[in-house]
């Protein structure tokens, strides 16, 4: 097990010195005082044993030009490949650098975290894998057949690692964070979570539309630099 382990991280790093490579040929590298940054999270996903991450995003602080490259390999537990995402975003945009949200993972809400989004592509294993999102809800991933595929492609970051313990009232209803509060700060790296959204098919409204949930790899950020 220890050497299939390691020979899934071998082809990782590989793979992640490819899409790094290519990142540098399209990305002409900027002065000092520019307002680009490169984020990139290559390692073990957060929420998913036996599952590995590539994640490469290039941001425009005032808002435009984002770009993205994800790839999440899904092994079972021989060490076999069983699914596979892969992404791209081209023109996406910074919709904001305060977006907050609640993670069952930590039982936290992150706050000004930066959200990048656009129209991009998706391609995945012709597969219905099922796993249970955020250790919480059975879905299956998405499948595109093995073909590329129109999607709502986004990253979320958290440089700042700020965030609150979420508290729930009497009825065990989750209460909004308290943004008037001095924010806890995350020991660690920052994460970076890539991916897409989609119709799930759960009859829930999880705030993106019914159904609609945030799909994709997250891992501890290994690189972030101005270009």
């Amino acid at each position: 097990m220890i050497v299939k382990k390691n020979s899934r991280v071998t082809k990782t790093l590989i793979a992640a010195s490819f899409f790094i490579t290519i990142f540098a040929i399209v990305t002409p590298v900027m002065a000092a005082g520019s307002n680009r940054f490169l984020f990139i999270a290559i390692g073990d996903d957060l929420d998913f044993p036996e599952t590995t991450n590539i994640i490469i995003g290039k941001v425009d602080s005032s808002g435009d030009n984002a770009k993205l490259i994800f790839h999440q390999r899904i092994y079972d537990e021989s060490g076999k490949k069983v699914y596979t995402m892969m992404g791209m975003l081209k023109d996406g945009s910074l919709l904001t650098t305060e977006h907050y949200f609640y993670c069952p993972i930590f039982n936290v809400w992150f706050i000004n975290v930066w959200w990048v989004m656009g129209e991009g592509k998706v391609k995945t294993t012709d597969t219905d894998f099922q796993i249970f999102f955020r250790n919480s809800l059975p879905l299956t991933l998405p499948n595109t057949e093995g073909q590329w595929t129109s999607a709502s492609v986004f990253m979320w970051f958290n440089p700042t690692k700020e965030y609150y313990e979420a508290e729930f009232d009497g009825e065990g209803n989750l209460l909004p964070p308290p943004l008037n509060e001095d924010p806890l700060i995350m020991e660690g790296e920052s994460w970076v979570l890539a991916g897409v959204f989609w119709d799930t098919g759960i009859p829930m409204d999880f705030g993106f539309g019914v159904g609609i949930l945030p799909i994709g790899p997250v891992s501890y950020m290994t690189k972030y630099m101005e270009i």
